[in-house]
């Protein structure tokens, strides 16, 4: 090997592969590919939900399991909800955070929760809608309530 070449192989090797690692990356859209953004359109109207059948269960002594039926009565599921589950005269409550790929115009919604302080005898559901979570929620439901079984 000159003298030439063991002087500028190495920093010829070290560039060939800078190079072939520099390019094993995201291959770019070709020329003329259009970029279709496939968000839909949001109402800006609020929706409006009917609660029907809830069932809240007991099943250990710091666990209760929820279900309730919901029904949209007006709009459709394409914004950002939230399932509150109180229990009055306690400092217990939860939320369920859904968005609108979760829910369908009408179905069932299922969940546990731990207490944060059992014992619980009553409790009360309602669900609220955002069009952004950071924006806050508005209630939109009726609110449901019974014993706990």
């Amino acid at each position: 090997m000159s003298v030439f070449t063991r002087r500028w192989f190495p920093g010829l090797l070290l560039a060939l592969l800078m190079a072939l690692f520099m390019g094993c990356g995201q291959e770019p859209a070709p020329p003329g590919t259009a970029v279709v953004q496939t968000n839909r359109p949001v109402s800006t109207e609020p929706g409006q939900i009917q609660l029907s059948n809830p069932k809240v269960t007991l099943a250990e002594p710091n666990m209760v399991q929820f279900e309730v039926n919901y029904r949209f009565t007006k709009g459709k599921p394409e914004k950002y909800y939230l399932c509150e589950i109180s229990f009055p005269g306690t400092q217990n409550h939860a939320v369920k955070p859904m968005d609108s790929r979760e829910l369908k115009p009408e179905g069932v919604i299922k969940d546990g929760i731990v207490l944060f302080k059992p014992p619980v005898k009553t409790f009360e559901i309602r669900v609220s809608e955002a069009d952004s979570p950071q924006n806050g929620y508005k209630i939109i439901s009726n609110v449901i309530g019974g014993p706990v079984e």
